[in-house]
């Protein structure tokens, strides 16, 4: 099995308002009123994702008391899997454990002349595994 899990808490932003209720033109976005929590008791549906009754509009002439970055978005969450298969080998290698020898030694008049002193490797096994996804 696979899979890649990407969780991310949600972004903060800024509540702001549309009108220039301070009254001094264009410039920086004004912020309401604040009066609670807009996080807490939340619907956290997309038709209301925090508590907008929190937020009210200043005074005329007033900047309103909201933070900067006080309210925060919906997180992230995703999971991206995919199917996996396990393939499993054993290899054995000379199952009879036959003796393969070497070539006996060649040399004419010497002591070991015809004689045998090394063979193939003996039995031999291996197991592998592959994982593919």
């Amino acid at each position: 099995m696979n899979g890649i899990i990407t969780l991310q808490s949600g972004a903060p932003f800024t509540a702001n308002l549309g009108t220039d209720q301070a009254n001094i033109g264009s410039g920086p976005a004004q912020r309401p009123n604040v009066n609670c929590d807009p996080n807490a008791g939340a619907a956290g549906t997309a038709a209301q994702w925090f508590n907008t009754s929190c937020f009210t509009l200043p005074a005329a002439y007033t900047f309103g008391n909201a933070g900067r970055n006080d309210v925060v978005g919906p997180g992230y969450a995703d999971v991206v899997g995919g199917g996996a298969r396990l393939e499993l080998r054993w290899e054995i290698f000379n199952l009879f454990n036959h003796a393969n020898f070497d070539v006996p030694n060649r040399t004419f008049g010497t002591a070991n002349f015809g004689r045998i002193f090394s063979a193939e490797p003996a039995r031999q096994m291996q197991l592998g595994a592959k994982l593919l996804f």
